[in-house]
């Protein structure tokens, strides 16, 4: 019997429901960059699109030294990782020996010679001899030059998991300190959001040319109707494509939200292990309802923290809501979010339109609403253990949603938090 948890797995590494998606030729490219070499391999794609499943499946963690971005704070704390991992030695010892030997010998007279005539006889007693002096030396080693010599002599694939959860000064540093073991064939992958792909060229202008890029494409709804057909099948479970179709337009085109709701249907049939007699998926008797129920387990915590901003205040401005009641800026711009969709990528007059859609009276001045998106940048950044949920690029004025985890609960839990 096969359990239904061993065949949708959402947020592990699938082996049953595994789609490798060979058209796109993904494995072929990274495989090949590791047959080549001397450059930076970046890999981006949108969060929870099937990134560091794709890396893993050819250089597994057993085979390669894999470091994430959001445990990396420092130059120092890189280091300190990579010489964790190849359990490389902090200090060195030298010693010098000295040794000096050599031969002594003694003559010992027994004759007996009266009036000094007769016959004698000598003892000789010989005796060899040797001393040694050793120095022993010891210094400490920084974990910079330890960590770099355990890199060059196991050349196995470094890779970087949410490269861009890592600061600019940070990135530029490691970069700088890749530039010659790259160049002397280290493999070095880099795992990054599509928006900051580039990530490895902004902090190192040296590094142009010397940044291969892999860019892995949002999942088509044919390529996640995979998942539900390999899942299903393997557990003697049919679905209809009206159910398969409905599962898919809602996940966000990530394999993962795919694998949540196969699994989560699964269950809501009642069933948790393989069937021996071939059975039919029913829809569930509200969707509505099923989809509120995940939404639940996904990114709430975040939404809320969004909305609290850097700090709770008890003087921001209440507006109202064309729903009813009131919310303050912040709850404003999410849900203003939300109302488009939401988007995935959003420019500032995109939300602003939508400000004016859902607030009664006039929306926030433009300076008001780009100092919370970039406060809301910055708590992403900080309050989350793995990638932003949004992330605010001032420069081009543009929001990412990089997360479908938090698109999703937009669309499907905030409405909850509008009332």
């Amino acid at each position: 019997m096969t359990k239904v948890n061993e065949v949708f797995v959402a947020g592990g590494q699938p082996t049953v429901t595994y789609i490798a998606r060979a058209h796109l030729k993904l494995t072929n490219a990274v495989s090949d960059y590791l047959n080549t070499l001397y450059k930076i391999l970046s890999i981006s794609g949108t969060t929870k699109s099937g990134k560091t499943v794709l890396v893993r499946s050819i250089a597994s963690p057993e085979n390669a030294i894999w470091l994430s971005g959001g445990n990396i704070d420092s130059i120092g704390s890189f280091w300190e990782s990579i010489v964790e991992h190849l359990n490389a030695f902090s200090q060195t010892t030298e010693t010098q020996s000295d040794t000096r030997s050599g031969t002594s010998s003694d003559e010992i007279d027994l004759a007996i010679k009266p009036a000094g005539m007769g016959l004698g006889k000598k003892l000789a007693d010989g005796k060899s001899w040797a001393n040694t002096d050793s120095t022993t030396r010891g210094r400490n080693v920084s974990a910079a030059v330890s960590g770099l010599r355990a890199l060059m002599a196991s050349k196995i694939p470094l890779v970087i998991d949410d490269f861009h959860y890592i600061d600019q000064a940070t990135q530029g540093q490691i970069i700088k300190a890749l530039k010659q073991p790259v160049f002397d064939g280290l493999p070095v992958i880099l795992i990054s959001v599509p928006h900051r792909a580039f990530d490895a060229v902004r902090v190192e202008r040296e590094m142009t040319g010397r940044v291969q890029q892999l860019e892995v494409p949002i999942w088509s709804p044919t390529d996640l109707r995979e998942i539900a057909s390999a899942g299903f099948k393997a557990l003697g479970i049919s679905a209809s494509d009206e159910l398969t179709n409905r599962l898919t337009s809602e996940c966000f085109q990530s394999p993962h939200l795919m694998q949540d709701f196969c699994g989560a249907l699964c269950r809501e049939n009642g069933l948790t292990i393989s069937q021996s007699t071939p059975i039919s998926l029913k829809p569930p008797a509200s969707w509505e309802e099923f989809f509120k129920k995940q939404a639940s387990g996904t990114a709430k915590t975040a939404f809320d923290q969004l909305k609290i901003g850097p700090r709770q205040r008890t003087d921001r401005i209440e507006r109202k809501l064309r729903s009813g009641g009131t919310c303050d800026i912040y709850k404003a711009i999410l849900l203003a979010i939300a109302q488009t969709g939401p988007k995935q990528t959003l420019s500032y007059e995109e939300i602003r339109t939508a400000l004016k859609d859902i607030l009664d009276g006039a929306p926030p001045q433009a300076n008001e609403v780009t100092r919370v998106l970039d406060q809301m940048s910055t708590i992403a950044r900080k309050d989350r253990s793995g990638e932003p949920v949004v992330d605010w690029d001032s420069q081009f004025s543009k929001l990412h949603v990089s997360d479908p985890f938090f698109a999703y609960y937009l669309k499907w839990g905030a409405q909850s938090q509008a009332d």
